[in-house]
């Protein structure tokens, strides 16, 4: 119960960090830069992003216009100057993103 409880609480931390984070530019799954780059299932599969290891990739180092977040994030440049996320947010916030892809980013459950 106690698992179940922790996976709950990471994925509404994850949920309240994609809508600051994230959101300004992948609304509702989309890409507001790069329409080819959703966060839907058919380009993240396309664009090898589609399992949880490419996920953690490209949040955690970021790739083109996309900064990434990971606490060691580099080359500085390619990299959020706001606060990073850990190991384990990084985790948290791929399986956010392939849960809501899984769900075509229909309303939050």
């Amino acid at each position: 119960m106690i698992q179940i409880a922790q996976r709950q609480a990471a994925w509404a931390s994850a949920a309240d960090s994609f809508a600051v984070k994230c959101a300004g530019c992948h609304v509702g799954g989309g890409n507001v830069q790069q329409p080819g780059a959703t966060l839907f299932t058919e380009d993240l599969q396309r664009n090898g992003r589609a399992t949880p290891e490419g996920l953690y990739e490209i949040i955690y180092k970021g790739k083109g216009k996309m900064p990434g977040f990971g606490k060691d994030c580099a080359p500085r440049g390619q990299c959020t100057f706001g606060p990073r996320f850990s190991d384990e947010e990084v985790q948290d916030m791929a399986s956010y993103v392939l849960d809501r892809a899984a769900a075509g980013w229909k309303s939050e459950p």
